[in-house]
């Protein structure tokens, strides 16, 4: 390289486009600090933290070590916290953009607990299984209904794109009678060339209707009632938030986290009117110094009997966390094999569905095609 093209390098600066495009980039990535960011903050900190090493370093290596912008950010907005003097879980809590007061309470609750890089990894350790549990639930849910929106697109398709093609050659044998049933699907095929903009347009409208509906108060207090209705999915559901309330009282408690402070961080978090009343109930009766399994016994419809019972032996033996581990033991077991056993079932179930739809299609359109070759004398 020629010491003009060493110069020009070193004389660089880049200009207002490049500035741009380095802050839009930037931008985006600070964006892009998803769960498994989270994860991997949690538990770098946790490493460095159980090798001796001071949480104002840590933010250092982590800082100088990452390639995300927003794991950057994050780590000099701790150390600016920290080096004024202030905690780790006051510096989580002013940047609500990446922690929520879920990360803020457990953090400053095991700072509390002078045990801070065990609940850093019991932290990441929950955000990976809720991640991965969530994921298979979600997946349970929507399997299905892809499956009717595929049906549903091709059956719109043979009506559209293939049987106008053999009416059309039916129709020019003139004395040829067609059944009734042909009748009706030639009927429902021009409906469909014909007014394919209108069904269109309705189906948009319905989706928009269905998302607006869905993001309704009405609709989130009863999503969770009309989930446990349904057969096999009422069950999953169940299970799912059983779990899920089972791991997050383990883990507070683990903290170090009281029955009160406990329940009404669970309140804030799990977000289901029908939980949120329940852990209202469970507060004011711990307000009154009575026990859990006083208000749990009769939510039967959240918290069989069987888990009441359990929580209820943790409580008399003073060791609810090991009452909550064997909980978890047979519920997370079942969950997971609900959830394997509901694709299972409903992936047969829904191409039975589909080949019944196509077999009878396919049945008239042979029908057709004899009577055809029979006009023609063939």
């Amino acid at each position: 390289m020629g010491e003009t093209e060493k110069q020009d390098i070193q004389e660089y600066q880049p200009g207002p486009i490049d500035s741009t495009i380095v802050s839009a980039l930037q931008s985006m990535d600070r964006g892009s600090f998803w769960s498994k960011d989270k994860i991997l903050f949690f538990k770098e900190v946790a490493y460095l933290l159980n090798g001796w090493i001071s949480l104002v370093e840590a933010m250092n290596i982590i800082g100088q070590s990452s390639d995300n912008y927003a794991l950057k950010e994050i780590s000099r907005n701790i150390l600016a916290f920290l080096r004024r003097g202030k905690s780790f879980s006051y510096a989580l809590n002013r940047l609500p953009d990446y922690f929520d007061q879920w990360d803020y309470t457990i953090v400053k609750a095991g700072e509390m607990s002078w045990n801070l890089p065990m609940i850093l990894q019991s932290l990441a350790g929950e955000y990976v299984y809720i991640k991965d549990i969530k994921n298979k639930y979600i997946w349970a849910l929507i399997y299905p209904a892809i499956l009717i929106v595929i049906s549903i697109v091709a059956v719109f398709a043979l009506f559209l794109l293939v049987l106008p093609n053999i009416f059309s050659i039916a129709e020019s044998f003139q004395n040829l009678e067609l059944p009734w049933i042909t009748r009706a699907l030639n009927d429902i095929s021009v409906f469909f060339q014909t007014q394919w903009k209108t069904i269109l347009w309705v189906l948009i409208g319905l989706g928009l209707f269905g998302g607006i509906f869905f993001s309704t108060e009405v609709w989130k207090k009863s999503r969770f009632s009309f989930l446990l209705n349904i057969p096999m999915v009422g069950k999953m559901t169940k299970y799912f938030y059983i779990v899920k309330f089972c791991r997050y009282t383990k883990l507070m408690m683990s903290a170090g986290m009281n029955y009160i402070q406990t329940f009404q961080l669970l309140r804030d978090i799990l977000w289901i009117p029908a939980y949120t009343n329940m852990i209202e109930r469970v507060l004011v009766g711990l307000g009154k110094w009575e026990n859990i399994y006083n208000t749990l016994q009769y939510e039967t419809d959240l918290i069989p009997s069987d888990v009441s019972v359990m929580i209820k032996v943790g409580e008399e033996t003073a060791n609810l966390s090991n009452s909550l581990d064997n909980v978890l033991k047979m519920y997370e077991e079942d969950l997971n094999t609900i959830i394997m056993r509901s694709s299972k079932i409903i992936e047969p179930v829904m191409l039975i569905f589909v080949g019944w739809i196509v077999v009878v299609i396919a049945l008239w359109i042979f029908g057709l095609i004899l009577q055809i070759m029979e006009g023609a004398g063939m």
